[in-house]
């Protein structure tokens, strides 16, 4: 063994249990980067994955949903349609991408991002700091 220890383990072990558990949506087209998400914050809160932006306002409609991580890059339209319907919401929306183009726009803006690829433990750090605190 490494000796290291898994970032995901304290964070779980801090939220695991709270009363109000957030409910996050994980707008993200790779399957396998979407599951690995969900895993990881899964234990902690409320988890729904959707592929493309048809999904994740379905899921923004269905109400209930208190953070957004969002892929910048999705199959079936532009990322805006589902961070506006967030805003007209207040739901706060964290950023993915991993296309170097987005990285400045990004940088410029005031929202968080991770860039890809991104360890858990930023994932981590990143949900913690956008989420809003959620009452007991």
């Amino acid at each position: 063994m490494s000796g290291r220890s898994d970032p995901s383990e304290g964070y779980q072990s801090r939220h695991k249990g709270a009363i109000n558990p957030a409910r996050i949506v994980v707008v993200e087209d790779q399957e396998l980067l979407a599951t690995i998400i969900a895993d990881v914050l899964g234990d902690a809160h409320e988890v729904v994955c959707a592929p493309n932006v048809a999904g994740a306002v379905e899921h923004l409609l269905s109400g209930g949903i208190d953070l957004v991580l969002l892929d910048c890059v999705l199959p079936d339209g532009p990322d805006w349609q589902v961070a506006l319907e967030a805003d007209r919401q207040n739901i706060p929306v964290v950023f993915m991408t991993g296309d170097p183009g987005q990285v400045k726009a990004l940088l410029g803006g005031d929202r968080p991002y991770l860039l890809k690829p991104f360890t858990m433990a930023a994932l981590i750090d990143v949900i913690d700091s956008a989420a809003r605190p959620l009452p007991n």
